[in-house]
């Protein structure tokens, strides 16, 4: 690779929380078929034809129901399509689970949008925003209260980069998960050394991020940010702390799937390196001053305050009208409903693991929420507040996503949402003919308040062992 090729941006404005939401992990590419001879490709794009003539013969009246939205049902038989069509995807419950959720996602989407008005309303911007509103406002007091202690120049920033300590890290990833089947694992880790063997030949950093499966990072080149020892993985931590600037790794396995881990040089991200160097130093000044923050203010939790968290983990929307009281201070208090706010703001795989933490990580949990509302509250008092051009850009992007989400459903807001826009675009989605924007925790539970829904888990497993057996039958009908 050469040092054009790697092409590295800042996002304008985005949350560096630890609850920042993630997105759904999906898209398998349907042409990584690692076959080159012709005849073979062809052939069995004619099985994957039949398998899908083969689903369709399904009875729908045996066929239940996956998921619903108002009217709109998907069905085992129609998810079966799907995956079909999906091929190569993982054939576990949470990768299917995810996207059964995409589908609820968007058929929520296009319900609602015929209802109101989704581009410029004010509470779902608000609503979808306000994480990322609170962030900035806590990285503006903090830059207030400690930016002039940290002084990060051109020497610190090359006297860091050189020693290695500090690296800034991207990756691809080629998903897997634990119910993968083993032909699939090898399929993916064939596909990402497909795409190593294209980099070390001279391809381009982003071509190979195009290929990732990473909805996280791909957006950002495949940023993974600045990290130190421990912070990755054990496989990968190994890994990148022998790279050498501009190198990639050979492919690595995770139990997230197949990486491909890349340092690039500091020519190429010298101002990127800055900017997170800064930000990491600022966030352990932070750390020192947040130490005796709770100490200072009197801090002290309610004895049911970690039974409740487990509760509104559970399911949080009931929660955020409560009154509960998970804690106080001498100024003030932490709410269970300003809790279940941020507990909505985490994807559903974090929410059943706080279900089931224990007791000293949901307390640290706790003080971690009150020190920011303390935080918060006295930026709020000393009269902070962000910038137009912030509130502009976070309206602008919720606005950005909303518009991909009209374009990639088909949906006109003086008319009717119709199914086959849904149908088109799912099935756009599976075969990678189109990609498709991220539905954050927070918009995604403002939506679903607003429409009647249904997601039946225990028909995933029945469906996939259809699928299975139906891929089965036709792998011995494939040409060798």
């Amino acid at each position: 690779m050469t040092a054009d090729q790697n092409r590295y941006s800042a996002p304008a404005h985005k949350s560096r929380c630890s609850l920042r939401s993630l997105s759904v992990k999906l898209w398998m590419d349907l042409n990584q078929d690692p076959m080159s001879d012709k005849i073979r490709i062809f052939s069995n794009r004619l099985l994957i034809v039949g398998l899908l003539v083969l689903a369709a013969c399904m009875d729908e009246s045996q066929s239940g129901i996956v998921a619903r939205v108002e009217d709109w049902t998907l069905t085992e038989s129609r998810l079966a399509d799907l995956l079909v069509l999906a091929q190569p995807f993982p054939l576990d419950s949470a990768a299917v689970g995810d996207l059964v959720r995409h589908w609820v996602g968007a058929a929520a989407i296009a319900q609602v949008a015929s209802a109101g008005d989704l581009l410029e309303g004010e509470e779902v911007a608000r609503f979808s925003t306000w994480l990322e509103r609170d962030e900035a406002l806590l990285n503006q007091e903090r830059e207030e209260r400690l930016g002039e202690s940290i002084v990060v120049d051109s020497s610190v920033v090359e006297r860091t980069f050189r020693e290695g300590s500090y690296r800034l890290l991207a990756h691809v990833l080629r998903r897997v998960g634990t119910e993968t089947p083993p032909e699939e694992r090898a399929l993916q880790r064939r596909t990402a050394q497909r795409i190593l063997d294209v980099l070390i030949a001279g391809g381009s950093w982003s071509a190979a991020v195009a290929d990732s499966e990473d909805p996280d990072t791909k957006e950002t080149s495949g940023l993974l940010g600045l990290v130190v020892r421990g912070e990755l993985p054990p496989e990968l931590g190994r890994v990148a702390f022998q790279l050498q600037p501009g190198q990639v790794s050979a492919v690595t396995q995770t139990n997230q799937g197949f990486h491909i881990l890349h340092r690039p040089r500091l020519d190429d991200v010298s101002d990127l390196y800055a900017l997170h160097l800064r930000d990491r130093f600022l966030t352990v000044a932070d750390g020192r001053s947040n130490e005796g923050l709770l100490l200072q203010r009197g801090w002290l939790i309610s004895s049911d305050a970690i039974m409740s968290l487990r509760q509104i983990a559970a399911n949080p929307s009931p929660w955020l009208g409560t009154s509960l009281v998970l804690g106080s201070w001498q100024e003030g208090d932490l709410s269970g409903a300003m809790a279940a706010r941020y507990v909505l703001a985490l994807p559903p795989d974090s929410r059943r693991e706080m279900v089931a933490a224990s007791e000293e990580a949901l307390e640290t949990f706790v003080e971690q929420l009150a020190v920011r509302e303390i935080r918060l509250r006295d930026a709020q008092e000393r009269g902070l507040k962000l910038s137009e051009e912030i509130l502009a850009q976070l309206q602008e992007g919720h606005s950005a996503d909303v518009r991909q989400w009209y374009q990639d459903l088909a949906l006109d807001e003086t008319a009717a949402p119709e199914r086959v826009g849904l149908s088109r675009y799912m099935e756009g989605v599976v075969s990678r003919r189109a990609s498709p924007p991220v539905l954050g925790p927070l918009f995604e539970a403002w939506l679903l308040e607003r429409v009647d829904w249904t997601l039946v888990e225990s028909r995933i497993p029945p469906t996939l062992l259809r699928v299975r057996s139906l891929l089965e039958g036709v792998a011995s009908l494939s040409p060798q």
